[in-house]
């Protein structure tokens, strides 16, 4: 398949890693690996469970398949990393978090001038967490959902065992 006739599609658009498909209306984005298909990876960002992100590969094929090409799901979807967004609710004191999180030995980091929010590295499973000083948190690395609840709480734990206030 020639992937540039990709770009003759609504809603695909060459980038350095391949080509990007984002649906109409969605804050979805595809990524198909490879600028000559030698990858055959799509990427998927933006949805909610695995089941969206299989329909938005199905919708992917579909349109690759009505510009007359062969193309269909070779394998299964893969979960790679679960982002998500929290709050708990009351602020935190960052500079204390820090020295408190340090002395416990977690793996932390915090350079102000360039990031607003501190690092935190926890293990088994690998997560890291970004703690905004309003309170608010994200969290990359999970790659199953029921890992998500106990990893906050573990945190929020860890935090109140120390005289970080939560």
């Amino acid at each position: 398949m020639d992937p540039t006739t990709l770009e003759k599609l609504d809603g695909f658009e060459r980038n350095q890693s391949g080509y990007k498909f984002v649906p109409e209306d969605t804050n979805v984005r595809l990524t198909l690996l490879g600028n000559d298909w030698s990858e055959k990876r799509i990427l998927v960002y933006g949805t909610n469970s695995s089941e969206t992100a299989i329909e938005y590969v199905e919708t992917l094929i579909q349109r690759v398949r009505e510009i007359g090409h062969d193309a269909k799901l070779i394998g299964d979807i893969e979960i790679s990393n679960i982002s998500v967004n929290g709050d708990f609710g009351e602020p935190l004191r960052l500079e204390r978090a820090v020295q408190d999180l340090r002395k416990e030995e977690i793996d932390v980091q915090y350079e102000p001038e360039q990031f607003p929010a501190i690092i935190v590295k926890l293990e088994n499973p690998a997560t890291t967490f970004l703690l905004f000083s309003n309170g608010k948190f994200s969290i990359q690395g999970l790659k199953k959902r029921e890992c998500i609840e106990p990893r906050i709480i573990e945190l929020k734990e860890i935090l109140e065992q120390t005289s970080t206030n939560l």
